[in-house]
């Protein structure tokens, strides 16, 4: 039978030439559909893409304000033409996307997943609008995520206790995880650690930078040989930049913008003792995975998958949220060789379930089945 695709997507990278994780995912969804159209929203310099045989992804020509009802006419003259089994709606922000998804579905009959990786603010606010922002998410679940066919959720505790505290059945919840890894390019490798910690993300709010400046500060003044990597670009950069410099070690972090490919990060991973991730809200995180897949620990806050997947002071390190106790707790554990050596061992261990493979194959089957049945 045959199974088409309708995405309205939040991802920018694939239509101005990133090969980021959605591009992958497209590729995952392509083995199992025989047409999948993603409606994207603008960006500087995108256009339109064709990143696998069957796969078109569209950018807005209009702004994010414009962007759902841009959305609503172009996937109902889409569906129209190729009478498509499921929409998939990525839902964020002012829910451009999940706003469109639901008026189509009624238009056309047609079901649709809402897909809710993390909500801001949830389980800590990063910025002063984040608790009005989780009042949002909730109105939006309860008026118009609740007729989706189905609320896709990316990790076992954080978003469906939640949502099920704001009325979500839990059958209505669907558990297929975002976070995937190629382990056979994220692996273990001989080189040399030449940083005692890094951080790689993108540079914004919710990645609690000023608890990364705490503690590289914090390491830096107990050890004058300790070298640190920041990799990823955003708003927070200067801000950053800026704390690293006021605590006199900015010479001493080597900034990274962008890495071409998944081998050079798996390589910069290999290349620190460890890995910081103290987000405020999370879906993932993945570069906690990929880093753990490489053979090295992460000391990560209790966000998203984390709290399921690192067994503390095992195959990794849950921080507490004060950044001065979460200093203290990395100083003794990179002070102390022996604890890292088999928590590598243990968190390359962790990581079998996020294969991307595996992943992705389920995740494109249980949409397929999804699409086969609003075919019918």
């Amino acid at each position: 039978m045959s199974a088409k695709l309708l995405m309205l997507s939040g991802d920018r990278d694939v239509t101005t030439g990133r090969r980021g994780p959605f591009h992958t995912t497209l590729g995952g969804l392509a083995a199992q559909f025989d047409r999948i159209d993603v409606l994207a929203p603008r960006a500087a310099g995108a256009r339109k893409a064709e990143p696998f045989p069957g796969v078109y992804v569209e950018p807005a020509p209009v702004s994010r304000l414009r962007q759902s009802a841009w959305m609503r006419r172009r996937g109902a003259d889409l569906l129209q033409r190729h009478g498509h089994g499921l929409i998939v709606t990525h839902d964020y922000g002012i829910f451009a996307n999940g706003r469109a998804a639901a008026w189509l579905s009624r238009r056309s009959a047609t079901p649709f997943v809402s897909e809710i990786h993390h909500v801001p603010g949830h389980p800590k606010r990063a910025q002063w609008w984040e608790p009005l922002a989780k009042l949002f998410y909730r109105a939006y679940v309860s008026r118009v995520a609740c007729r989706a066919t189905a609320i896709r959720v990316v990790n076992r505790r954080e978003v469906p206790d939640l949502l099920s505290d704001w009325g979500v059945p839990r059958d209505r919840m669907l558990i297929l995880p975002s976070a995937y890894i190629d382990r056979e390019v994220f692996a273990p490798g001989e080189v040399v650690r030449d940083f005692a910690l890094g951080f790689v993300g993108r540079l914004v709010a919710n990645k609690n930078l000023g608890y990364v400046a705490h503690v590289f500060a914090a390491l830096a003044s107990q050890d004058s040989q300790a070298r640190f990597v920041v990799a990823g670009q955003g708003p927070e950069n200067r801000p950053l930049r800026r704390k690293l410099r006021s605590t006199g070690i900015l010479d001493r972090v080597t900034f990274v913008d962008w890495l071409d490919s998944p081998a050079e990060l798996a390589d910069l991973y290999r290349r620190m003792r460890a890995l910081i991730a103290p987000s405020l809200s999370e879906g993932g995180p993945r570069v906690c995975l990929e880093a753990m897949a490489c053979g090295t620990p992460v000391f990560t806050t209790p966000v998203g998958v984390m709290p399921e997947t690192i067994e503390h002071g095992t195959n990794g390190w849950l921080l507490p949220w004060d950044a001065a106790a979460g200093a203290e707790l990395i100083r003794a554990v990179l002070s102390d060789s022996d604890a890292l050596r088999p928590a590598g061992r243990a968190a390359r261990a962790a990581t079998a379930q996020f294969e991307k493979s595996a992943v992705l194959g389920a995740y494109a089957a249980a949409y397929r089945r999804l699409a086969e049945r609003g075919s019918t």
